[in-house]
């Protein structure tokens, strides 16, 4: 698969073009883990802070955290989307569901929380991989590209 990549973090003044065109071989999906075909991924301005290092990512890593795309496959106990669906993947990649913060529905304070696309490989690809519970229901009645 086709991903855009970054391998280095710089302020754009001193490398303008961050990002790298890539093959990578298709992510597979583990146990709770859905392969999702990308239709579109936007672009925010969190991706320029982890460019620039004010929001390190791991290196190397595919960006982006706006993502629409169709289940293609489904790991072990990924019962929560049928191959085919559409779903929408956002900030949150994961966390563990289990402490407070996430028991209040402030999985962003999680201990063990996982931004998509700063800790794990995100959208600017043509699939990834994400935990079933971090893809939700797109409906169908709006096209992937509307504003």
């Amino acid at each position: 698969m086709r991903a855009m990549v970054l391998n280095r973090i710089a302020p754009l003044e001193e490398n303008p073009n961050p990002l790298t065109l890539v093959e990578r071989d298709v992510p597979r999906p583990g146990p709770g883990e859905v392969l999702i075909r990308i239709l579109a991924c936007g672009v925010c301005h969190t991706e320029l802070d982890e460019i620039e290092g004010r929001t390190p990512p791991k290196l190397p890593i595919i960006l982006g955290h706006e993502v629409v795309g169709r289940v293609e496959e489904r790991g072990v106990g990924a019962d929560r989307h049928q191959v085919g669906a559409r779903v929408g993947v956002a900030w949150i990649y994961s966390s563990c569901g289990r402490c407070r913060y996430c028991q209040m529905g402030l999985e962003n304070l999680c201990f063990e929380f996982k931004e998509t696309g700063r800790d794990h490989d995100g959208g600017y690809a043509e699939c990834m991989v994400v935990p079933h519970v971090s893809a939700y229901p797109n409906p169908p009645c709006s096209s992937a590209l509307d504003a």
